[in-house]
C-alpha cells in the first residue's frame, strides 16, 4: 500500500494535541501525587486529546529519539512538545503507541503509572509493553524497543547519564536544595562532569519539574536550577580533581549551548546578580569559555525562537560579548547560521537577520516598559541567581504545588464575587464592578471562558437586585466586556475552540447579551467556513433580545454578513423579525434574498406571507426566479398555501401576469393538492382583447394540474375541461396528446 506523503491537517492537529497532553501529563504525574489537582487536570486533558485522536480511526504514533511519525509520515510541527514527547517516550523504551478507541480515565491513569515507573523496575518486569499487556486495556496498544538489545548496550551507550537510582537521587537533591552528597553521588558527579551530554541530561531532568500545570516552563526558576547543577558539578571537581576544573568548565559551556533559548539567556545572566560566591565564579568562568561559534549559535536559536524577551536577550549578548569587535564577529556568524541551518523559525530569514542588527545593536525597550516593571524583572533575576547560589529551600515543591494558574484564577474570581455581594457603598460597588470587568477580560485572553461566566452572572444579578446600589455601573461593566477587544479576539478564534470551549463561550455570550452583537458581526471575515458558522450560532443564541441590534447590524455593507443575519432572524422566528427581513428582501443580491425568503417562510405570521408576496410582485426577471427557487428549495408545508394565496391576490391579465405564470409552474413542481382549487379557477378565465395572455394562462393552469397528478388534481382537470369553452377543450386535447 502506498504511504501518504503528508498528513491531513486534522490528523496532524489531533496528533500534536495528544503529544502536548502526554508531555504535560508525564511531567505532572512524575512531580505531583496522583490525587493532586494538577494531575487531575492533566489526566482530563489527555483523555480528551486521546478521544480526539481516535475519532477518525486508530492513530499509530511511532517513536524515535527526537521525532514522532504517524503512518510512517514525520509529524512536523513548530510545537516543541512534539520533540519533548518523543524524547520522553523513547526514554521509557516505547517504540510505538496506538490509540485504538477513546480511553477512559482509569486507562490513562494506568498508562501514566506504567510510563513513570523507575527504569530498573520497568525493565525487570519485562518492559512497558509487557506490563501494559497484564492490565488488559484494549483502547491503547504499546510496542516496546527490543529489550535484549537494550540490556546488552545499556551501560555502553548511556555511560554517566544512565538514569539509575544514583542519578535520580542526585536530581532530587538538587531540586530540593540539598548541599551535601553521598560518596557514591560524588563519584557520579565526577563522571557526569566529563561528559557534556550527561551534563545536559542532568540539567534537563533537574529543571523539568518546574513548569506550570499547562506545561509552560517557569524560565527563571529553571535557570536557577541549571546554575545550581553547574555549581555542584564544578564544586565536586574542584574538591576531588582540581586539575580537571577547566575541562569541566568547557563541558558546561558546551552543554549550555543546547539549552532552551529562554533558559540559556537567563543562565548566562544569573551569575551577575548572584552577588558573590560559587555561582558567580562558576558562571563567570563558563561565560569566558564560550567561543564565538558557541555564542553565535545560542544567539541565532534565541532570535529564531517564536518569542523572546528582547531586553534580556540584548543584555545577555552584552554579557557574553562585551567587546564591540567581538559583537560584530558573532553577529556575522549568527547570520550565517540562520541562513545555513533550520532552527525551527516561523519568520522569514531576512526578518530574523534584520532583528539581529536592530534588536541587539540598537534596541531600547524603555519606551515600552515602565521603570517599575523593569526593576521588578531585574529583581526577579537577582532572586533567581541568589537562589542558585544558596540552593533551593526544601519547601519549594510544596510552594509550587499551591501556585497553579487555575486555582489562583478561581480564587481571584470568587473574592471579587464576594466583594460585590457584600458591598454597601455605591461608589465602592461601582469600582468593584469595573475590577470584575477587567478580570473577565484577562480570563478571555487566557481562554478560560467557563471561569468568566460566574463573574458576569453576578454582575447581572447585582444590576437586577432590589434595591440595587449601582445598577448602571454593573450593566456598564457587562457592556464593556461585550464590546472589548479581548472579547473580539476570542470571537475571532472561535474556529479553533474545542467543542467544550465553544459551549462555554456560547454560555458566556448569552450572559453578556445583545451588547455582543457588534463584536460578533465585526468578526465575520469569510463567506463560509467553520468560523462563520460558529459566529452565526452565537448570534442566534442571543434570541429575541438581540433583534434591535440585529436590525442595525443588517446595514453592514458585506453581503455575506447580511445573509447570515437573515438566517439568524429566521432562527429567532418571531413576528418582530419580519421588518428587518423585509428590509433585507429589498437588497439586489440574490444570495441575500434567498436567505431572507427562507427565514420568512419559517415565521408563522401573516406579515411574513405579505412580505414574500410583496417581493414577488415587485421583483422581476432573475430576482423573482431566485425567490421562487428559494421557496421550492425549502420543501416547507407552508409554501404551497402561500403561493396559492398569491394567485388569488394577483391580476392574471395585468402587470401580475408573469408572476402568475411562474407561480403556477412552482405549484406544479410542489405537487400539492391544496393548489388544485386555485389552478382550476384560473384555467377557464379569459379576456377577449388579450388572447395571448389568455392562452398562456390556460396552458399553464392545465399543465400544472396534470403535473400535480393526484386523483383530486385529475378530477379537477376533467371537470374544468368538460365545462370549458371550445378553445379550452382544444388546448386540453393538445396537452393530452403531448403527454
Amino acid at each position: 500500500m502506498a504511504q501518504r506523503a503528508a498528513l491531513p491537517a486534522e490528523v496532524a492537529k489531533h496528533a500534536v494535541a495528544f503529544t502536548r497532553a502526554m508531555t504535560v501529563a508525564l511531567r505532572s504525574w512524575g512531580f505531583y501525587p496522583p490525587e493532586h489537582p494538577a494531575v487531575a487536570l492533566a489526566v482530563e486533558r489527555l483523555v480528551a486529546a486521546a478521544a480526539d485522536a481516535a475519532s477518525g480511526g486508530l492513530m499509530q504514533i511511532a517513536v524515535t529519539p527526537h521525532e514522532l511519525l504517524i503512518d510512517s509520515v514525520l509529524l512536523e510541527s513548530g510545537d516543541v512538545s512534539v520533540a519533548e514527547c518523543a524524547a520522553l517516550l523513547h526514554d521509557r523504551d516505547i517504540l510505538q503507541i496506538t490509540v485504538v478507541a477513546p480511553p477512559a480515565e482509569e486507562v490513562i491513569r494506568a498508562l501514566l503509572a506504567v510510563l513513570t515507573l523507575d527504569r530498573a523496575t520497568r525493565r525487570e518486569r519485562g518492559g512497558p509493553a509487557a506490563i501494559w499487556h497484564e492490565g488488559h486495556y484494549p483502547a491503547i496498544l504499546i510496542e516496546q524497543i527490543d529489550y535484549q538489545e537494550i540490556l546488552e548496550r545499556e551501560f555502553d551507550e548511556q555511560g554517566a547519564a544512565r538514569r539509575d537510582a544514583t542519578w535520580h537521587s542526585i536530581v532530587r537533591s538538587i531540586v530540593v536544595g540539598r548541599q551535601t552528597f553521598s560518596p557514591e553521588e560524588q563519584q557520579r558527579l565526577l563522571e557526569i562532569a566529563r561528559d557534556a551530554g550527561a551534563i545536559g541530561e542532568l540539567s534537563k531532568d533537574a529543571k523539568e519539574p518546574f513548569c506550570t500545570p499547562d506545561g509552560s516552563p517557569l524560565v527563571t526558576t529553571q535557570a536557577a536550577i541549571v546554575v545550581a547543577v553547574y555549581r555542584h558539578l564544578a564544586s565536586a571537581v574542584t574538591a576531588a580533581q582540581p586539575e580537571r576544573a577547566q575541562e569541566t568548565i568547557d563541558s558546561i559551556a558546551l552543554a549550555s549551548g543546547a539549552l532552551d533559548p529562554g533558559v540559556a539567556m537567563e543562565v548566562m545572566l544569573s551569575g551577575d546578580a548572584a552577588g558573590s560566591g560559587d555561582a558567580q565564579r562558576v558562571m563567570g568562568a563558563v561565560r569566558r569559555a564560550f567561543d564565538d561559534q558557541q555564542i553565535a549559535l545560542m544567539l541565532a536559536r534565541a532570535v529564531a525562537a517564536p518569542s523572546h524577551a528582547a531586553g534580556r536577550l540584548a543584555q545577555a549578548f552584552d554579557t557574553l560579548a562585551p567587546d564591540e569587535d567581538r559583537k560584530r564577529r558573532v553577529l556575522t556568524l549568527a547570520k550565517q547560521l540562520i541562513t545555513e541551518r533550520d532552527l525551527g523559525a516561523k519568520r522569514p530569514v531576512d526578518d530574523i537577520r534584520k532583528s539581529l542588527d536592530e534588536l541587539l545593536l540598537k534596541y531600547d525597550e524603555t519606551t515600552y516598559v515602565s521603570t517599575a516593571y523593569s526593576r521588578s524583572m531585574e529583581a526577579a533575576a537577582a532572586r533567581a541567581a541568589d537562589m542558585a547560589a544558596r540552593g533551593l529551600p526544601p519547601e519549594m515543591p510544596e510552594w509550587l504545588a499551591t501556585l497553579g494558574h487555575e486555582s489562583v484564577r478561581k480564587l481571584s474570581g470568587q473574592l471579587l464575587i464576594d466583594l460585590l455581594r457584600n458591598e454597601t457603598s455605591k461608589t465602592r460597588l461601582a469600582d468593584t464592578a469595573r475590577d470584575m470587568a477587567a478580570f473577565v477580560e484577562e480570563l478571555l485572553l487566557a481562554g478560560v471562558y467557563g471561569e468568566c461566566l460566574p463573574v458576569i452572572e453576578e454582575l447581572t444579578a447585582a444590576a437586577a437586585r432590589k434595591p440595587a446600589l449601582a445598577p448602571e455601573a454593573c450593566r456598564g461593566a457587562i457592556e464593556g466586556v461585550a464590546q472589548s477587544s479581548e472579547f473580539g479576539e476570542a470571537v475571532a478564534a472561535v474556529a479553533d475552540q474545542a467543542p467544550e470551549e465553544f459551549a462555554a463561550f456560547t454560555r458566556l455570550t448569552v450572559a453578556l447579551g445583545p451588547a455582543t452583537v457588534g463584536s460578533l458581526v465585526s468578526a465575520y471575515q469569510r463567506e463560509d467556513g467553520p468560523a462563520t458558522e460558529r459566529i452565526t450560532q452565537l448570534v442566534a443564541a442571543l434570541g429575541v433580545p438581540a433583534l434591535p441590534a440585529l436590525a442595525s447590524a443588517a446595514e453592514d455593507p458585506r453581503w455575506f454578513v447580511q445573509r447570515e443575519i437573515a438566517k439568524v432572524l429566521g432562527q429567532i422566528g418571531t413576528a418582530a423579525a419580519v421588518p428587518p427581513l423585509q428590509a433585507l428582501l429589498r437588497r439586489a443580491d440574490k444570495r441575500i434574498m434567498h436567505a431572507a425568503v427562507s427565514s420568512l417562510i419559517r415565521i408563522n405570521d401573516p406579515g411574513a406571507v405579505r412580505a414574500v408576496h410583496t417581493v414577488l410582485k415587485v421583483a422581476t426577471g432573475e430576482a423573482r426566479t431566485a425567490v421562487i427557487k428559494a421557496l421550492l428549495a425549502l420543501k416547507n408545508a407552508r409554501v404551497a398555501p402561500m403561493l396559492t394565496r398569491i394567485l388569488d391576490d394577483s391580476d392574471p391579465f395585468g402587470e401580475d401576469h408573469p408572476l402568475v405564470l411562474e407561480v403556477m409552474d412552482a405549484l406544479a413542481v410542489l405537487q400539492d393538492d391544496r393548489a388544485v382549487t386555485a389552478l382550476a379557477a384560473l384555467a377557464p378565465k379569459r379576456r377577449w382583447l388579450a388572447w395571448g395572455k389568455t392562452t398562456r394562462l390556460r396552458t399553464g393552469a392545465l399543465r400544472a394540474l396534470l403535473r400535480i397528478g393526484t386523483p383530486g388534481a385529475r378530477a379537477a382537470y376533467d371537470r374544468t375541461v368538460a365545462g370549458g369553452d371550445f378553445f379550452l377543450r382544444r388546448l386540453a386535447r393538445g396537452l393530452d396528446a403531448a403527454a
